[in-house]
């Protein structure tokens, strides 16, 4: 089974994943969470062109607020 990381997790992969789906699959307001594939930030106009591929990793970065 081909498998992805999303925040260092193993997570199933599946052909046509793509960032925007796998957020809206995490209930994850897409205006909430900043993403990086592979260490690379994806832009929010670029996430339903972003598909995630076996054996990549996906992190979910949640703005830190308050001072």
């Amino acid at each position: 089974m081909s498998e992805f990381t999303l925040n260092h997790q193993a997570q199933p992969w599946r052909e046509g994943l793509s960032v925007a789906a796998l957020l809206a699959e995490q209930g994850r307001a897409a205006d909430a969470v900043a993403t990086a594939l592979n260490g690379a930030f994806v832009p929010r106009g670029r996430r339903d062109a972003t598909l995630i591929q076996p054996g990549d990793e996906l992190t979910l970065i949640q703005p830190i607020t308050g001072g």
